[in-house]
């Protein structure tokens, strides 16, 4: 009996299949990263606004998206005027009529106006209102942070879509 020796050619296709699964083994162990990180929270973020604009669409009423520093959450709710707010029984952010967006631990979330006028200090910093024309404003321009990476958020004022910006990270300070 002869003895059998692989070729060339079955040793590299053992070599390319172990590596591919070593790669797939590395990256799954890995988890996310930072920028698929930011890239997966800016898509959660402008569905959230876009279901915000539906509501205000269908409910006839101006609706306001308030970030709120010490919960790290953004909460959308029809524009009550200061009456109708002391009239609620429980704080606005625990209110079931509030649509709510809460950030992961790893995200870091600021506005550049508020960060320049000290309002991140505030119980709340008002972000956008919507419109039922289907219009928005933005009062604060909010951004997000992971690591030294960010993308920055503004409003179409005729259209009320979100419009998503790179940033670098750099010269905004958390509060």
């Amino acid at each position: 009996m002869r003895k059998r020796h692989f070729t060339l050619i079955e040793v590299i296709v053992v070599l390319v299949i172990i590596m591919t699964l070593t790669g797939i083994a590395v990256a799954s162990l890995r988890g996310e990263s930072p920028a698929a990180a930011l890239d997966r929270n800016s898509l959660e973020i402008e569905a959230y606004l876009a279901g915000v604009r539906f509501l205000c669409a269908e409910s006839g009423r101006d609706y306001v998206v308030r970030f709120y520093p010490d919960k790290k959450i953004f909460c959308a709710h029809i524009d009550y005027t200061d009456d109708e707010l002391l009239e609620m029984e429980k704080d606005i952010t625990e209110s079931s009529a509030v649509r709510k967006f809460t950030f992961a631990e790893n995200i870091e979330v600021f506005t550049v106006e508020a960060v320049e006028n000290g309002a991140m200090d505030e119980e709340y910093v008002e972000l956008f209102r919507f419109y039922p024309s289907g219009g928005a404003a933005c009062i604060n321009r909010p951004g997000i942070r992971i690591e030294n990476l960010a993308k920055f958020f503004d409003i179409s004022f005729f259209s009320g879509q979100l419009i998503i910006s790179d940033g670098d990270g750099e010269g905004v300070d958390k509060k």
